[in-house]
């Protein structure tokens, strides 16, 4: 299964107004027995403190900055199952239930690198932003992207009728309202990206680690 993505940097205050209609759930991880989601503001916090890390132009090193974790978004927070209740160091725990067709669209960092291929210019956003932190660059909302394999498999005719496709599709117009394409010149190239940023976002940008040592001039 492929994967469709909107990759963008806003600024925390940004990001909370594209999160007001949402819920966030932690969908990939085990959590207290009375866990229901997690608080935006919590995960706001994280986002913040990492934000901030980059406009100083820190690297990314995990020690110095929490890296805000990979949550589901989701309108209908009634329709998130939760079972598989076990013991973990003398505590109860209970995960996400997932079948099939519940799969949710999910936040994530993303990691920006340029490289040259046949004399054109390409930007790279998918290396693990677990193995090269230095290279974060902002998130990501993700969702899946099917082929016609994948389409028969989940007896779909295509990742739009997944019920949290809407959620997708809203998240990414909240972000699209607000953000325009990157641009930037490199040794003379002009690039235009699929990353949306805010033009408050925008302002910081040549400070980032992952631009500034590159010599990447903003447009």
């Amino acid at each position: 299964m492929g994967w469709q993505s909107c990759p963008f940097l806003v600024t925390p205050k940004e990001l909370e107004t594209v999160l007001e209609p949402f819920r966030l759930v932690k969908e990939n991880a085990c959590v207290p027995i009375d866990y229901t989601d997690t608080p935006v503001g919590e995960f706001l916090k994280i986002y913040t403190a990492l934000f901030e890390q980059l406009v100083r132009g820190e690297v990314i090193d995990g020690k110095k900055a929490e890296i805000p974790p990979q949550i589901a978004v989701t309108t209908h927070l009634s329709d998130i199952k939760f079972g598989m209740e076990h013991e973990i160091g003398g505590k109860w725990v209970k995960a996400v239930i997932n079948d099939k067709k519940s799969i949710l669209p999910y936040l994530a960092p993303f990691t920006f690198g340029i490289y040259t291929e046949n004399g054109k210019l390409y930007v790279s956003t998918r290396a693990s932003y677990l193995a090269y932190r230095e290279s974060i660059f902002g998130y990501e909302i993700i969702f899946p992207k099917f082929s016609q394999r994948d389409a028969d498999y989940y007896g779909l005719t295509s990742e739009k009728e997944f019920k949290a496709y809407p959620d997708y599709e809203q998240f990414r117009k909240n972000i699209v309202r607000i953000t325009r394409p990157f641009c930037f010149r490199w040794n003379g190239i002009v690039k235009k990206t699929s990353i949306r940023i805010s033009d408050e976002a925008k302002v910081h940008v040549p400070n980032f680690n992952c631009i500034r040592c590159q010599d990447i001039e903003i447009l």
